[in-house]
Order: structure tokens, then C-alpha cells, then sequence
């Protein structure tokens, strides 16, 4: 079923134009929203909480705002007096003193997770156990944290959880106030700067009185439980993609990304899974192959076992229900979803989580995590913009990359490539000019295609650094191709 969310009303202590994420790389229209937007609560229980809390003394806990407060009530928990650390249902476990981050786990764009470990002698320390630490990050050490950890617990549980029940990673609400650990943490990060990725560089934990406790899907025993880690992504195809698009929204977006990211470290688009080819086997091996979800299990000496058993993943209840999601909750695409549409926002969120897929002997187990509220009063014109650039640039639909003077096959491997309806695909190409060539802007007609690329082509105009490119590319180049012969031939070559 379909979930009926209000659209975020800003209190007067928060605003909506509040945005976090000002370090995000452009090429990621999907990175999780840091702005601190409420989200509604449906009817007058928030309101009354509210009200409650206005009227009441002041609470010990002066870091936390009244609005703070009742939006805790709301949720069902507050801070301690008794500074109990959560030993009862109703209190927000506290940090025990003394907590200490063991390493970095991982980080995206908008948040880091880390391992801790909490004093042995502290009593509180088995309601930390399976636990790991979830923070929000900031674009450079000491900036203004925007992200809201009440209204994004809220989301998660009056949004997601609604709609996806157990599959969900368990989340709660840590108080961190007064216990020292986010100076830890980003020592943390300043000591591996140097080992993180490109776009994570110089991006640090903000300093905040809370943070959640997430359940760690680490196996135990990494002897009877092995973990893969991937994001689904758009299941379906983007309804605002061209109709005679030969890649999905994903497949689009990762030569989007090659093309216009040309950082290090980074895996050409043909090494992550499609999407749709995730759940479809009706194409080519390399295409459905289920390593593509963990490339790094297919030369571990148990090919059979992890074959059957990432094969099985697309199957499980869990992505099913998670497509089925995806599909309810966005019917128009990003380029036509109206800044009022309250589904559009959570369809993205569902688009952007990440799967936990726990492999066992006998069985696997599937759980996503990473559900952060996107606001759309920020995020929309990006997603829309995304998808313009998709479309007009030829990243749905060109077949060629054609970059100084050689002809490059699209390291991609969608399963839009590889249907039968591809042979009525008209012929299109991305032409690549360098990012100093003063004569893109000069002349948008002029381009250098050989003559015997047949009049009518759909040609792509696009400016990067054309020498790393090729530099990326050089796997993928092809000798000049015979447009003479019929389209469904030339993606088989």
C-alpha cells in the first residue's frame, strides 16, 4: 500500500532552505538530503505533544529545544534524568562515558558509520551491543551541522517502516551529549584522509548531541555468514526516460558519472549491476550475472555456492517489495514530479537505500538501511536537472562514444542493450570535445564525425578532459563501426 505523507512544514525554528550538502559532487543526484525540514506527523498528536511540552518546566536537558522534545514524545522516547542509558522502553540510550570509535566502517556523501566500544565495566554496555554508530557529516571540519536526527528517525519510522516492515536495518536515536566521541571520530577521518575516496576527502562528522544506533549486519562468524553490500538502486525504468532509451536511469547515470567524474579510484559502470538486469535473466551472462552485485566473490573457490545463492537474492520477498514501492510512489518520473507531489520525495529515498544481504549455508537474509528524508524544496530542481542532462546529452540512448578522432562502445551493460526491441533504435552518438576547446561554445553545429556516419545521426555534444577520458576508455575502443548494418548486430559485437 501506498503511504499518505504530508509535505514537510517548516517550524519557525527550522528552515527548509537549510542545505548541508553544499560539498556533494554534482554527478550524484541521488546523495542522501542534510537540510533540516520537519516532516508531519498526520493529525493533532504531534501538535498536542507539542503544546505538552511548551507548557512544562524546563527540561534538564537544555540542548534539546521544546520542539526537540515533542517530537521525541511523538516518537515515543525521551532523554533520561536519571541518565538510566536507555534501560527503560520509553528513555534514549545514552553514550556511556568512555566510548571509544574503534574504525570507520564506511561513509557516503551525507553520513559515516563506525564501530565503538563501550567500557567493559559499564552496565549499559550489552544494550550497545550489535551496534554500530551512525553520524552526519558536514563538507569541512568545524561547518554548521544541519542534519535533524529526530525528523529523520520520525521518517523512518511513520514512512518507511509502514511500507517495509522487517526488511528495514533496526535504527534508533543515541544521545552523544557531553561524551566528547565526535572530536574522536574525526580523528579518526583526518588520520585516513588519505585512504578515502576522492569525493569523501576533507568531509567530517558534525558536531551534534545525538546520533543512531544502527544494527550492525557485519557477520558474526565470518566462517558461516559471508556480506554483500550493494545499492539497488531504480528497479524500474525512470518513467520520464526517452522511449527509445537503450540503458535505464542507473546505467545512464553511471556513464553520466564516468564521463563526467573523472576522479581515481572509481569502477567503470560495466563492474556495478544493472538494475533491471538484477531482476530479469532475459539477456546475455555478463549482463545478469550475479557477481556483478560483489565482484569480489567470483575467484573465491565457492563460485557454485555464491552463484546460487546471489542468484537467489533478486528473488527475496524483500526486493520485490521494495520495487513494488519504488513503482507506487513515482509515476511520472523526475522530470515532471511537481515540488507538491508528497510520494516523489520518499520514492527517491527507496531509490537511494542500500542492500544488506547476509549469506548463510542455507539461506539468505536481506535487510536496507540508509533512509534518509529528501527534501524536495532542495532537491528537486537537482533530480530534475539530472534527468534533463540524461536525455539531451545521450546518455539513455547513444549506442558510440566518440572522442579525438576514435569510436568507444559505452562501457555499460544494460539490459535495455540487450532486448529485441533495440534493433528499432534510431542511431545516436556522444561526441566528446575537450573541456579547454574554446570552439564548443563557438559554433554548437561544428563536429568532427568521419562521413561515413550517415546523415541524420543523433549526435551528443559533450566537454570533459578528453585525455583521461581515453585514458578510462582505452578497454572499450572499437574500430570505426558499419552503420550499414542493423543496430541489434552491432550491440552483440
Amino acid at each position: 500500500m501506498a503511504l499518505h505523507l504530508v509535505p514537510p512544514q517548516p517550524s519557525s525554528e527550522e528552515s527548509a532552505s537549510n542545505q548541508g550538502d553544499a560539498a556533494e559532487p554534482c554527478f550524484d543526484d541521488n546523495s542522501s538530503d542534510l537540510a533540516q525540514t520537519p516532516i508531519s506527523n498526520h493529525g493533532s498528536f504531534l501538535d498536542a505533544a507539542i503544546q505538552d511540552a511548551q507548557s512544562r518546566p524546563d527540561h534538564d536537558d537544555a540542548w534539546l529545544t521544546s520542539h526537540d522534545m515533542a517530537m521525541l514524545k511523538a516518537l515515543g522516547s525521551e532523554p533520561c534524568p536519571m541518565n538510566c542509558s536507555g534501560q527503560h522502553h520509553h528513555c534514549l540510550k545514552r553514550l556511556p562515558t568512555g566510548t571509544k570509535p574503534v574504525k570507520l566502517v564506511g561513509e557516503g556523501s551525507a553520513n559515516a558509520v563506525f564501530e565503538i566500544k563501550v567500557p567493559s565495566r559499564d552496565r549499559a554496555g550489552r544494550d550497545f551491543k550489535g551496534y554500530l554508530l551512525r553520524v552526519a557529516k558536514v563538507p569541512s571540519l568545524g561547518a554548521a551541522p544541519t542534519y535533524n536526527y529526530i525528523l529523520q528517525q520520525q521518517f523512518l519510522q511513520t514512512a518507511i517502516k509502514p511500507i517495509l516492515g522487517d526488511h528495514v536495518v533496526n535504527q534508533e536515536l543515541v544521545v552523544l551529549h557531553k561524551t566528547g566521541i565526535i572530536q574522536e571520530l574525526n580523528n579518526i577521518l583526518r588520520t585516513i584522509d588519505h585512504t578515502r575516496k576522492d569525493k569523501f576527502k576533507g568531509t567530517y562528522v558534525g558536531e551534534t548531541d545525538l546520533g543512531f544506533l544502527v544494527e550492525d549486519m557485519r557477520p558474526q562468524d565470518p566462517e558461516t555468514c559471508t556480506l554483500v553490500e550493494f545499492k539497488p538502486k531504480w528497479l524500474s525504468q525512470s518513467p520520464s526516460a526517452p522511449k527509445n532509451a537503450i540503458r535505464c536511469r542507473q546505467c545512464a547515470m553511471e556513464l553520466r558519472n564516468l564521463v563526467k567524474d573523472l576522479s581515481r579510484n572509481k569502477a567503470l559502470p560495466e563492474q556495478k549491476p544493472c538494475p533491471l538486469a538484477l531482476i530479469s535473466s532475459d539477456s546475455p551472462w555478463p549482463v545478469h550475472s550475479p557477481f556483478r552485485m560483489a565482484p569480489h566473490l567470483e575467484n573465491q573457490g565457492r563460485n557454485e555456492f555464491y552463484l546460487e545463492a546471489l542468484g537467489s537474492i533478486p528473488t527475496q520477498p524483500a526486493i520485490r517489495d521494495l520495487k513494488v514501492q519504488q513503482d507506487i510512489h513515482d509515476t511520472v518520473g523526475p522530470l515532471y514530479a511537481a515540488s507538491t507531489d508528497p510520494f516523489f520525495p520518499l520514492a527517491m529515498t527507496l531509490r537511494d537505500c542500500t542492500c544488506f544481504a547476509q549469506i548463510y549455508t542455507s539461506s539468505v537474509r536481506i535487510r536496507f538501511g540508509d533512509f534518509d528524508w529528501k527534501d524536495p524544496q532542495i532537491k528537486l530542481e537537482r533530480w530534475r536537472g539530472v534527468e534533463e542532462e540524461l536525455i539531451e546529452k545521450g546518455f539513455y540512448t547513444a549506442e558510440w562514444i566518440f572522442c579525438d578522432g576514435a569510436f568507444y562502445r559505452p562501457p555499460t551493460l544494460c539490459l535495455l542493450e540487450h532486448v529485441p526491441t533495440v534493433s528499432k533504435k534510431d542511431i545516436a552518438i556522444i561526441e566528446i570535445h575537450d573541456a579547454k576547446d574554446d570552439r564548443f561554445d563557438v559554433d554548437p553545429q561544428q563536429h568532427t564525425m568521419p562521413n561515413h556516419v550517415p546523415a541524420g545521426t543523433k549526435i551528443h555534444r559533450y566537454q570533459t578532459n578528453t585525455g583521461v577520458l581515453k585514458r578510462l576508455l582505452e578497454p572499450c575502443k572499437r574500430e570505426a563501426p558499419d552503420f550499414t548494418k542493423p543496430v541489434r548486430k552491432r550491440l552483440a559485437s
